[in-house]
């Protein structure tokens, strides 16, 4: 088993006994502190374009309240291909552009069409939460029988110019392609 996919596979591991587990032991660790974990582990198994990687920073973006409750600031100073995490929050998809990961936190707030023009012009994974937002994000975050899960929508990566490794798709519950 390769090394990132032991790592992948161990957050979905714990997160799965965490989420079955006793409320107490899943009090300690929210969902929202899974979401972030996963964040990190998602970052690694994403292709961006080589012009992409040329950043000093990899820059995890947030537009919109932080729905987080303060957990994406925990991964500042880990590093995605070789570069560290800065986070920031942004105002709006103009000043996303130079985001590696935006997670978009009121994602019924963007109009699709805006969304994907903006995409074809920039190579950002998006991510949000609720299975409503899977055409506004590549990622988003699901609760399926009170466990967070993942469903990707591999057409709006590849409008942007992303793709995923095999490894992350196979975690996934659902993958949207193809129109579906």
């Amino acid at each position: 088993m390769a090394k990132g996919w032991r790592h992948i596979w161990l957050v979905f591991v714990v997160t799965g006994w965490l989420a079955g587990g006793s409320s107490s032991a899943f009090s300690e660790l929210n969902t929202n502190q899974i979401k972030s974990a996963y964040l990190f582990q998602i970052s690694k198994f994403v292709f961006w374009p080589e012009e992409r990687k040329q950043f000093d920073h990899f820059n995890l973006c947030l537009l919109g309240p932080d729905t987080y409750q303060g957990n994406l600031q925990k991964m500042v100073g880990r590093t995605v291909f070789n570069k560290p995490v800065k986070f920031r929050a942004v105002n709006s998809l103009d000043d996303a552009q130079q985001c590696h990961l935006l997670v978009l936190s009121s994602a019924q707030r963007i109009k699709t069409s805006e969304l994907t023009a903006w995409l074809k012009q920039h190579p950002v994974l998006t991510v949000a939460d609720g299975a409503q937002s899977i055409d506004k994000a590549m990622v988003v975050f699901v609760l399926e029988e009170q466990r967070v899960r993942l469903h990707i929508n591999i057409d709006l990566a590849r409008l942007a110019g992303l793709s995923f490794a095999a490894n992350l798709l196979e975690v996934a519950s659902k993958i949207k392609k193809g129109g579906q």
